[in-house]
């Protein structure tokens, strides 16, 4: 399969497109992490679950360990997006 080389410009741009894309994947997953843990919270102000005194702090204990989950999953996407437009191959 013939491919025509990328530019400079092109390559700048596929690298920065992978960075955001990566840190939009790390910031979507830590909010989730962070509204799962209001809801559980929620579910235990309501009295469904027995928390103790750990409830209060579900929505930042989320956030904290959905941060870290997503650092990790936006590092794949970026990696799978520079892969798929520096090498000129699908990312499937």
């Amino acid at each position: 399969m013939y491919l025509i080389p990328l530019s400079t410009p092109q390559k700048f741009g596929a690298i920065i497109f992978g960075l955001l894309a990566g840190a939009c994947t790390a910031v979507g997953i830590s909010a989730m992490g962070s509204v799962v843990g209001f809801v559980i919270a929620l579910a235990g102000i309501r009295g469904w679950l027995n928390l103790g005194e750990s409830g209060a702090w579900l929505p930042l204990v989320g956030l904290e360990y959905g941060l870290l989950v997503g650092i990790v999953v936006g590092a794949v996407v970026s990696w799978k997006i520079w892969r798929s437009r520096l090498r000129g191959a699908t990312t499937e």
